[in-house]
């Protein structure tokens, strides 16, 4: 585990903030392929469940991310994060109890596979289910991306990664793309 510094320019105080690590996926690590147990939520308000969605929410925004599940940091709870740095939502033990049969594909990726994107087919709006670190039950209508956002890290909890839903060729295409982005990356680290 690693720290970073934030600057809270409204209260003029630097904290010192955890960050997790995230889980590179590759073909040999089974970390993303689990299908991960409901958490028992009579254990809510819980402190460890508390300091462990600020890592998440503080290791999604340092990656950019606008969604982290925590099996992407090794730990093996129903829990993931997702939004904005104005937004955010916390869910635990998340469900889709409706969604669309209407399908809307487009680009998505994924802090597991840095550097990689996809186009994918998701529904167009979900009924999501799931409670909030304090314990309470939440019921919404999602859509756009905050519905592809829910869908892929209730993805992650179900043990399918985001790769799974391309053909063999298109993920080939990403897998070389991806190649090349890092080779650019390195070369212009120098």
């Amino acid at each position: 585990m690693s720290t970073v510094l934030t600057f809270n320019t409204e209260e003029d105080i630097i904290k010192e903030e955890e960050i997790l690590p995230l889980t590179l996926y590759d073909d040999n690590h089974p970390m993303l392929s689990r299908i991960i147990p409901e958490y028992d939520i009579r254990n809510l308000p819980n402190p460890n469940i508390i300091k462990l969605v600020k890592q998440l929410k503080m290791t999604m925004k340092l990656h950019s991310g606008m969604g982290l599940s925590a099996n992407q940091c090794g730990i093996f709870q129903r829990i993931f994060v997702i939004g904005t740095e104005h937004f955010q939502l916390v869910c635990i033990n998340p469900k889709i109890v409706e969604q669309s049969e209407e399908m809307i594909k487009d680009t998505e990726g994924c802090l597991s596979f840095p550097g990689m994107s996809l186009k994918l087919k998701r529904s167009d709006w979900i009924t999501a289910e799931y409670y909030d670190e304090s314990g309470k039950l939440h019921n919404a209508r999602m859509e756009g991306l905050t519905a592809r956002c829910y869908q892929h890290e209730l993805d992650h909890m179900n043990g399918i990664k985001f790769t799974s839903y391309a053909g063999p060729v298109m993920l080939q295409l990403a897998k070389q793309k991806q190649q090349k982005l890092i080779k650019k990356i390195k070369r212009l680290s120098r």
